[in-house]
């Protein structure tokens, strides 16, 4: 009995064996099955990415600034914008998609953009007519018109840019860093060319190419605008694509935070130039995307290689060739003769590279949203009116640089808190440099903004003493939105919100490091004014105006409005409402008192009457030479005019009317009552 239970045991056993044996030969072969077709659909993702042509917007300027030139250069920049581009489309592929989108050109606000070109097959001549199109006008919604620009790329595995072309900061009051950060979501690479941009304005643009993936350039003559959106168009339009895997992998990956060495060149390996960078001679190759440029002048100078790359291989036949590489101020050339074996280039830099790290001095936390710059120390000199323009920036805590050895100054830069140093960059260098901001945050927000629900926009300022300025105070920043993120340097200021006419304050004082989180109270008293002249029937309550005045107030603070029936948002307190029909004495005048949370309503009934004055001879009106004084019965003066037949409004009560031709004067005493209209005619004769 037991020996026939272990002979089924051990069918049973077999059994189990063979079961998940060919389970496994199936699973084997579904994952195989599966990964196959993963493999295909890979490549043909790849495939379509690769038949798919670039998708490029330029995101033009036509604000009123750039009908101005840039300092040393003859043209205005809108002149010289729209031939470079010209020149610069010329050198792209045709199967290319280009858009033009222009901002600030028509009305001149902060929502002026417009899509002058939709997507299309690059055509250079509609693309230069319709630049020519372009007058700059008003202000620059920059931050704006990248948005409503990257509305136009389609989606896809096309590659998709945008190449923004400008001479100014965002002046709508948008973050731009912000739009950047929704680009690089998206999938967007941002290129910008800049106009002669000043040096804080190029800081803080820093952040859009960083977070996209895009090149920065800052133009300052003709022939560097040109050579700048070549460079960009050449990047948005996909040239110098289909490298080698190894290269593309490169390309993908972020730049390491210092030199990494590279990879031999294999003596047996495919023949042609292995590219590498050297920071100076006998140093070791940078592990640092960089571009580069291969040509040969035998052939006229055609470029056989041009990327951006880290350490390439570019196959080339026997010959001499040139090659050139070049990252921001850093460059190198060398030529060199080819044969059909691997041929290493070793091209000398000069240069160095420098971490540069910006941290808080009290804590050393890293700023992660400091711009830093950097500018060659020679050029800074005391009489310029501007500091020199900046070699490389970045918007972060930490970045590394490189470049041309020399002298230089490193600037940090946080909201108003700067700092700088002056560094030597030896070549061959590795130097890190750590620059300490002396500064405190101020966070706030409001509460109770029942203005604000009312359509207003909150408005958030920094305010500190200043003996030398109006008032004794001196406003050092402003924000609006819903809250404000302010970096300042220590020391006593008043914050403050505001809305409408609430505004509401606090005084602080604020320590190296301190991070300070205030909100501030706007909740509001409602006060609805209307006007009425009692039996006026001739539109009387649309000639109103009003004057608010505060008169509990150390600092008086006045509201005047045009609007028939104005709703007031105002801060507890006792106010007085003076209601005005037309421009001459009738009025009403009330006092009110307005606490917050409450909602009241105002009738001002003035008694005012119309009056219109004629002159006439007979049954003839006296057109010419006419002269009208009204006067109050007592005598004194109320309105005079040399209008021939005058109309206005007047307070009710009696009045002396003359009327003074060159040959004689005439009078009439009048008496007005409220709400009546009235035609007075005075006979000449």
């Amino acid at each position: 009995m037991w020996r026939a239970m272990g002979n089924d045991r051990r069918a049973l056993d077999r059994w189990r064996t063979r079961v998940w044996w060919y389970a496994g030969a199936w699973r084997t072969r579904a994952w195989l099955i599966a990964a196959s077709l993963a493999h295909l659909w890979l490549g043909g993702v790849e495939l379509a990415r690769a038949q798919e042509p670039a998708s490029v917007i330029v995101v033009f300027d036509g604000s009123g600034s750039m009908a101005g030139n840039i300092e040393g250069v003859r043209g205005s920049k809108v002149v010289l914008a729209r031939e470079a581009l010209r020149r610069a489309l010329g050198k792209i592929a045709p199967q290319t998609r280009m858009g033009l989108a222009v901002f600030g050109h028509r009305r001149g606000d902060c929502g002026d953009v417009e899509l002058l070109r939709p997507l299309e097959p690059l055509d250079v001549a509609r693309f230069g007519d319709a630049l020519d199109k372009v007058n700059p006008r008003g202000r620059g919604p920059l931050t704006t018109a990248l948005r409503e620009a990257a509305k136009s790329l389609p989606a896809g595995p096309g590659k998709r840019s945008l190449v923004l072309v400008h001479d100014d900061a965002d002046n709508c009051q948008q973050n731009v860093c912000a739009a950047a950060e929704e680009l690089r979501r998206a999938a967007i690479v941002v290129h910008v060319v800049g106009l002669g941009l000043r040096p804080a304005d190029a800081a803080a643009m820093a952040c859009v190419p960083q977070a996209t993936g895009g090149r920065f350039f800052n133009a300052r003559t003709a022939e560097q605008i040109t050579a700048n959106l070549e460079e960009v168009l050449r990047l948005a339009g996909g040239e110098g694509e289909g490298l080698d895997r190894a290269t593309a992998a490169a390309l993908a990956a972020p730049p390491s935070a210092a030199p990494q060495g590279a990879v031999a060149v294999p003596a047996e390996g495919p023949p042609g130039l292995y590219l590498r960078a050297l920071l100076a001679p006998g140093t070791e190759p940078i592990g640092l995307p960089l571009n580069w440029t291969v040509f040969t002048e035998r052939a006229g100078g055609a470029a056989l290689f041009e990327a951006r790359a880290l350490n390439p291989h570019v196959p080339a036949k026997p010959g001499h060739y040139v090659v050139e590489v070049r990252d921001g101020a850093v460059t190198g050339r060398q030529e060199i003769d080819v044969d059909d074996r691997p041929t290493a280039v070793n091209v000398v830099l000069n240069a160095g590279t420098l971490q540069v790290r910006a941290q808080a001095q009290k804590s050393a936390a890293s700023l992660g949203d400091a711009i830093i710059w950097v500018s060659e120390a020679s050029q800074a000199t005391d009489n310029r009116r501007e500091s020199p323009p900046p070699l490389a920036m970045f918007r972060g805590g930490e970045g590394l640089l490189l470049l041309p050895a020399g002298r230089y100054l490193v600037h940090v830069e946080q909201g108003l808190v700067r700092a700088e140093r002056s560094i030597v960059v030896p070549p061959g260098s590795a130097g890190r440099l750590d620059i300490p901001l002396n500064a405190a945050r101020l966070l706030l927000s409001a509460t109770g903004q029942d203005a604000a629900g009312a359509g207003e926009v909150v408005v958030f300022s920094v305010v500190e003493d200043d003996p030398d300025a109006p008032k004794g105070r001196r406003e050092v920043v402003r924000s609006t939105g819903r809250q404000a993120d302010f970096v300042v340097p220590p020391g006593t200021y008043y914050v403050v919100a505001r809305t409408g006419s609430v505004e509401a304050r606090e005084r602080l004082a604020v320590g190296p490091g301190d991070v300070v989180r205030r909100t501030l109270n706007l909740t509001a008293g409602r006060l609805a004014l209307a006007t009425k002249v009692p039996g006026a029937g001739w539109g009387a309550e649309e000639l109103v105006s009003y004057r608010v005045e505060r008169l509990d107030s150390a600092t008086p603070e006045v509201i005047v409005t045009s609007r028939p029936a104005p709703v007031l948002w105002l801060m507890s307190g006792r106010y007085r409402v003076v209601g005005r029909l037309g421009t001459v004495n009738a009025r009403a005048v009330r006092d009110v008192e307005v606490r917050a949370g409450q909602a009241q309503q105002l009738l001002l009934e003035p008694p005012a009457a119309a009056l219109k004055l004629r002159l006439v001879a007979g049954a003839t009106p006296v057109l010419a030479d006419v002269l009208w004084d009204i006067r109050e019965e007592a005598g004194a003066a109320v309105w005079s005019t040399g209008q021939p037949e005058p109309s206005l409004v007047l307070q009710a009560g009696r009045y002396v009317v003359r009327a003074q031709t060159r040959e004689k004067r005439v009078e009439r005493t009048v008496e007005l009552r409220a709400g009546e209209s009235r035609i007075l005619e005075i006979a000449a004769d």
